[in-house]
């Protein structure tokens, strides 16, 4: 092993431990301010107790009774706790989703087109629009950057489509004069849209009812298969740096994803990303480091303490076996890194055999799509077998 800079920054020290407050509630109080107290009084403070209990227990078994549903409706609360009693569910199969539709909207069109769009009326007679298509390359910002339909953001938030990270947009419409909802999520090779339209004779959404029902029903999407989405990859094949060790690479990817190359001081730089969310390999001279895990044997040299994490381990398409661990939060940003496992050894090391592996995700991510940018690293294979870490 090489025995200079470890690629690893230094592991954070956890913030110690504070004592759980104290107690606040009247009868923890009465306890702590009379040990003597009279024994009728405890048992009078114990039979109200006992009581209260009752009557807890009388209203959670009365409120579960009303959230009941019929047969043939959603009768449980979606993943985001909405209660969406009385919802029917509505199935694409070839966009490969389900959503639930309130009781009182009313699905009035399907089409079987290429966008496999449907149409629903709600009871606000407002109407909301679905869309699905190939994702075009790049981020949902590009995507929206691209559009030449005189359409512009009024305001921008992140939510929650289902299970995956989406942006909602508060929509200006200059052709039409309406100020719509539109909601996009991209997954894998797949965009889904969702247009909440005004009724009519109104260019906005002003029922703060609709817009519940609206959110409640975008938190019951999911996904029908996972093994249509992701067919159209693209390949990509790095460039090689004269005087770096390490070898060009190739790899695939969603079509929804963009990369870039950067070379700048005899480093190469290729970055991976769709939205907020980045695969960076850096490939650079430094030297390399075992990462010393929970099953690592002892081992001196340089290295990185990495025993106090948690780690994912998967094999790549070329038999490389890579461990990722999630190293820190930095403000609005997460790191996760990666270690390669050495052929020679038993012990893990950094850089790879390609360079330095790290994901770039928000602070809250969402781990479908790390699971996505899994699946990209499987596919990293190097041109050339080059002599890092795994082959100390």
């Amino acid at each position: 092993m090489t025995d200079s800079t470890v690629y690893q920054p230094a592991v954070p020290t956890p913030a110690p431990e504070m004592a759980p407050p104290e107690s606040s509630s009247p009868l923890a109080k009465l306890a702590k301010f009379s040990p003597k107290a009279p024994p009728k009084l405890l048992y009078l403070f114990g039979g109200i107790a006992i009581i209260l209990l009752t009557l807890a227990l009388a209203v959670s078994i009365l409120g579960k009774s009303k959230t009941t549903g019929t047969t043939g409706s959603s009768s449980s609360s979606s993943s985001t706790g909405a209660d969406t009693t009385g919802f029917t569910t509505y199935v694409n199969t070839p966009h490969f989703y389900t959503l639930g539709i309130p009781p009182k909207w009313k699905i009035i069109e399907t089409s079987p087109s290429q966008e496999g769009s449907l149409i629903v009326e709600t009871d606000n007679q407002a109407i909301l629009e679905i869309k699905s298509f190939k994702a075009p390359e790049g981020s949902i910002d590009d995507y929206l950057s691209s559009l030449q339909d005189g359409r512009s953001a009024i305001k921008t938030t992140a939510v929650k489509v289902g299970a995956y990270d989406g942006i909602e947009r508060s929509e200006s419409w200059a052709k039409t004069g309406l100020q719509p909802i539109v909601t996009y999520v991209q997954i894998q090779d797949k965009m889904y849209l969702f247009t909440l339209l005004p009724s009519a004779g109104k260019n906005a959404i002003t029922s703060e009812s609709l817009l519940r029902d609206y959110h409640t029903t975008l938190s019951t999407f999911t996904l029908t298969s996972l093994t249509g989405l992701g067919k159209d990859w693209k390949e990509y094949a790095t460039s090689k740096v004269d005087g770096l060790r390490f070898s060009s690479f190739t790899f695939t990817h969603p079509q929804s994803w963009a990369v870039t190359e950067q070379s700048e001081n005899k480093n190469l730089i290729i970055s991976i990303y769709r939205n907020n969310y980045e695969i960076k390999v850096t490939q650079a001279e430094v030297g390399n480091a075992v990462c010393l895990f929970k099953d690592s044997p002892e081992f001196q040299g340089s290295s990185g303490d990495l025993r106090g994490k948690d780690y994912t381990e998967f094999t790549t398409s070329v038999g490389a076996i890579l461990r990722r661990y999630f190293n820190q939060n930095e403000g609005d940003k997460s790191t996760i890194f990666f270690c390669q496992k050495e052929t020679a050894t038993p012990y893990f090391a950094t850089p790879t055999e390609i360079g330095g592996i790290a994901y770039y995700v928000p602070a809250k991510f969402d781990q479908n799509i790390v699971k996505e940018m899994d699946e990209i690293v499987k596919t990293f294979a190097p041109s050339v077998a080059s002599p890092s870490a795994i082959t100390q």
